[in-house]
């Protein structure tokens, strides 16, 4: 007789991981919109990786974000029409163009970042520094199995 497999979706660690990321990433939107700022998490992320390095193709910023082709041109399409961004072409490469946020996008850095930080003090709230290391530690160690 064959012994059939059991499985909990509720305890396995994709289902925590992801519904973790979507409670993030919802209260983020929540948070972004209610402090008045017309922005998602999504590109948010974007935002993020253009303060620490401005002026990046949308190649490496898919790269980055974890993002295919199509979505990360939405999301950077998205931004420009708030002018937050505008795409420049490469002095090397007039076919390649650069993603520069503009002085809005530069301005925008330091009220976004507050509102992320007060999200992320309610995500721990109650979860040890030490254990939240660990968590990480375990996270980045998953994820670099599956690359």
């Amino acid at each position: 007789m064959k012994k059939s497999i059991f499985y909990h979706l509720e305890e396995s660690l994709g289902y925590i991981v992801g519904r973790a990321g979507r409670a993030m990433a919802n209260r983020l939107n929540h948070n972004f919109e209610k402090a008045g700022h017309n922005v998602t998490c999504e590109q948010w992320a974007v935002l993020m990786n253009l303060w620490q390095k401005n002026g990046q193709s949308q190649k490496d910023l898919a790269g980055v974000t974890c993002k295919d082709k199509t979505s990360i041109t939405r999301l950077i399409d998205g931004l420009e029409k708030r002018n937050l961004v505008v795409r420049i072409p490469n002095s090397q490469d007039g076919r390649l163009k650069l993603i520069y946020l503009t002085n809005k996008g530069k301005e925008l850095q330091q009220e976004l970042l507050r509102v992320v930080q007060q999200m992320l003090k309610e995500a721990q709230q109650g979860i040890r520094i030490k254990d939240m290391t660990i968590c990480k530690n375990v996270l980045r160690k998953v994820a670099r199995n599956l690359s």
